[in-house]
């Protein structure tokens, strides 16, 4: 289903948000490369290769291309460092009954963590997704474990649906509606205002 494109740069208080591209590989390698991040993103909690990260950046460009949305990568407003990575993109979902949809995405590198970063980054996607992309509903999920993410998830909004299989691991699913959303100041995107 083809949607309004999504701005590919704009900016919170804080951060700069720019399309996935080439460009962020060697932040993703680095990212991927986090043992405490990749304890909540890979399916056995093990770092992904290099080879491992571009394909997933070369599956995120093509999103993009066929979809007019996808994943942003965040920097620092004023020092330039990444901070993370977070969007919106479509997942095919079998178990919860085979549905399709879009979903919200975010990870922010170790050093960074209780900063707000993670709040911020999704705050501003979905922002833009409601906004700009029209988008009727996004979910979200994460392990059971993960209890820093789902708070992210439900202070803006997300409302616990059910729990379900992802990826070959429980997970919990949460569910966002655009009169649901509370955005957080830090988060409100200017997509008027070039990245």
């Amino acid at each position: 289903m083809q949607r309004a494109r999504m701005p590919e740069t704009w900016r919170t208080e804080r951060l700069r948000a720019t399309a996935l591209s080439e460009a962020h590989l060697g932040d993703l390698c680095a990212l991927h490369q986090d043992p405490e991040v990749m304890r909540h993103l890979s399916v056995d909690g093990r770092s992904l290769s290099d080879e491992e990260t571009r394909a997933g950046l070369e599956a995120a460009m093509g999103h993009w291309q066929e979809h007019g949305f996808g994943l942003w990568a965040f920097h620092d407003l004023h020092s330039g460092e990444f901070v993370g990575r977070a969007g919106l993109k479509w997942y095919d979902l079998p178990g919860l009954d085979g549905r399709r949809e879009v979903g919200l995405a975010y990870a922010v590198p170790s050093r960074f963590w209780q900063r707000g970063f993670a709040t911020e980054m999704a705050s501003g996607a979905l922002s833009v997704g409601f906004g700009a992309g029209g988008l009727p509903a996004v979910g979200s999920w994460t392990l059971p474990g993960n209890i820093p993410s789902q708070r992210v998830m439900e202070k803006l909004g997300f409302r616990y649906q059910t729990d379900f299989e992802f990826a070959g691991l429980p997970h919990r699913y949460y569910r966002l509606e655009p009169g649901g959303f509370s955005p957080q100041r830090v988060g409100d995107p200017n997509p008027s205002v070039p990245g």
